[in-house]
């Protein structure tokens, strides 16, 4: 992949917003961009399937609680749904939604049949023992069927949950009718920290390089720990945010807004998780010069970890539509990818992608 220096004109205003508002902003920029009609912008800025379930969980000192969990099924056109499910308290019909849409678009970039869904638990796992953990997770799977296990979807864990949430819902999914075990697309930490090492490897070559590490997360500490072992030198601060630090990429692990983004001095931002630049916090990075590699390229790494040559391939094709129409690669990745979603529903596109 050749580094791209993003557009200075961004489309976007400096202000940041929920995540269901970005992808929706972001969808209409990437219909734009394509020239869709307004039917086919609106079909692919709806979710198929959303449900919203109340989780009993019995507590160990006796209490009752009730948890609220989601389920969205973006869209089956490319094939079935399929996605991970976020255990945090912060977990909302809202973001449910906008992350079950990015998962369409990393399936549609990767080239794998399937489509995108994504589930969230509101719930802190810290806050839970094993017993009630384990009961939140096989309820809310029991809960959800009414509509996972329609048309083939696998619900699956994020790829940073505890590994017991992922052996939890893999029993939940044994249910008749449910897709079950390991296909193509199903996500682990280490894929997805091997995908987000295989992106910054991608823009910058090989060769020892400095790294810095922005937040928490398995993702992040596996991708840093590969590029380690890749010659790059990761940068640890003490006690600092290492937002502000000259190095040469910047993985994200945690939220970043358009104040934060100001301090960011990295050449190169690398997205290890689901919407942690905000639309703002992307504006002021375009402005800046700094490149971009987004959620919805490192997801689709992630999808095709265990075929670099394709993950390859799939990087290449970004960077060069981006390079073709002086766009950002975050810009290129949604327009190949909603591209191709859209002519699964029989669209005509004024100018096709490949």
């Amino acid at each position: 992949m050749t580094l791209m220096v993003p557009s200075k004109t961004p489309a976007t205003a400096l202000t940041d917003h929920d995540p269901l508002e970005a992808a929706l902003r972001r969808l209409d920029e990437t219909a734009l961009l394509l020239g869709l009609d307004d039917g086919l912008r609106a079909m692919l800025a709806s979710p198929r399937r959303s449900l919203t379930v109340s989780v009993p969980v019995r507590r160990e000192d006796g209490r009752m609680d009730v948890v609220q969990g989601f389920r969205v099924q973006h869209s089956t056109v490319l094939g079935p749904a399929r996605g991970g499910t976020r255990f945090a308290p912060s977990a909302g019909l809202q973001e449910v939604t906008a992350l079950a849409m990015v998962t369409t678009w990393k399936h549609a970039l990767a080239g794998v049949p399937y489509g995108g869904a994504r589930g969230g638990v509101r719930v802190d796992p810290a806050r839970l023992d094993a017993r009630e953990l384990e009961r939140v997770t096989r309820r809310y799977v029991n809960e959800i069927m009414t509509i996972a296990g329609s048309d083939g979807e696998v619900p699956t864990p994020d790829p940073d949950a505890d590994e017991r949430i992922a052996a939890w819902m893999a029993d939940g999914r044994s249910a008749p009718g449910t897709a079950v075990g390991t296909a193509v697309g199903t996500v682990t930490g280490t894929a997805a920290g091997g995908a987000v090492a295989a992106a910054v490897l991608g823009v910058l070559g090989e060769g020892v390089r400095t790294v810095a590490v922005h937040g928490p997360g398995e993702t992040a500490r596996l991708a840093a720990l590969r590029l380690a072992e890749e010659g790059f030198r990761v940068v640890t601060p003490s006690g600092d945010e290492p937002l502000g630090l000259g190095v040469d990429a910047l993985i994200l692990a945690a939220p970043v807004t358009a104040d934060l983004a100001r301090d960011v001095r990295a050449s190169v931002v690398v997205e290890a998780a689901d919407g942690l630049l905000s639309p703002g916090a992307d504006a002021v990075l375009a402005e800046a010069g700094t490149v971009v590699v987004p959620d919805v390229l490192t997801g689709a790494g992630e999808v095709l970890a265990a075929r670099p040559d394709l993950a390859r391939r799939c990087f290449d094709t970004v960077a060069a539509t981006a390079a073709e129409r002086g766009i950002t690669l975050r810009q290129a990745a949604w327009a190949v990818a909603v591209g191709r979603v859209a002519r699964a529903h029989g669209a005509r596109l004024q100018d096709p992608l490949p």
